[in-house]
């Protein structure tokens, strides 16, 4: 920044001796600050708004080429159920398409673990797995809860003889709405899976990815023989508590 201080000083010295206007040396000035200044990362762009109230977003993600993918809708189930789906890697393969193998290979704490997927690609293409560091954030009082995954190179993963992928992002935001009998979800997702595989067909087998998962969920909620996880299940009561 002080190259780009004496750079301007020696604009607006050169423009006073060639009789220029004050005007025109703070143009250079500010055309300096202007390329000085970090670009901005690309915004949420929205690319389609489903039937079944589906909102689904896009933005590149910086220089690599690939696009990032964002969907939000409403869920019918309160949220402890839908963050029971989420967690639980037992019964993940149910709504997550192509998943062929989930499982949490270490727990640190009530809200961190690291988890192992192992995804199944299509003919011709060499399978993926994933190894994540997931954190869940809790925010009782506004009755709030963020799933976040991020790659890790965690001692406990499997050597396996898949191609390992990075989950760049993926974050499930749950907001509980309509007096904790429903749950607004905002999912997002990122996902590098390394190897030949050309940066646009990568974006176009993901694009489909929020809606096929939101609609996955909602099926999924609806299941009768699941039963919210302990570390979910008093999530509401305690926000309750906080607000009295």
């Amino acid at each position: 920044m002080a190259y780009l201080s004496g750079l301007a000083n020696i604009l607006i010295r050169d423009s006073d001796s060639r009789r220029c206007s004050r005007r025109g040396a703070w143009f250079f000035l500010a055309l300096i600050v202007l390329l000085a200044s970090p670009c901005h990362a690309s915004e949420w762009q929205s690319v389609l708004n489903t039937s079944d109230g589906i909102q689904i977003f896009e933005k590149e993600s910086g220089d690599s080429g690939l696009i990032e993918f964002r969907g939000n809708g409403v869920v019918e189930a309160p949220l402890p159920l839908v963050a029971t789906v989420i967690f639980n890697t037992d019964r993940r393969r149910e709504w997550i398409k192509g998943l062929a193998e989930s499982r949490i290979l270490r727990l640190d704490g009530k809200d961190d673990y690291i988890e192992y997927d192992h995804i199944d690609m299509p003919i011709f293409f060499e399978d993926r797995d994933f190894v994540s560091r997931i954190q869940i954030h809790f925010d009782r009082s506004g009755k709030e809860l963020v799933f976040h995954y991020q790659p890790s190179d965690d001692p406990s993963a499997p050597h396996t003889g898949y191609l390992r992928g990075e989950m760049l992002n993926m974050t499930f935001h749950l907001s509980s709405i309509e007096h904790d009998t429903k749950t607004r979800v905002d999912a997002e997702f990122l996902c590098d899976p390394k190897g030949w595989i050309p940066k646009w067909l990568v974006n176009y087998f993901l694009k489909d990815w929020p809606k096929i998962t939101f609609r996955n969920l909602r099926k999924e909620v609806l299941r009768s023989d699941i039963s919210v996880d302990s570390r979910f299940s008093d999530l509401l009561k305690a926000g309750d508590d906080q607000r009295k």
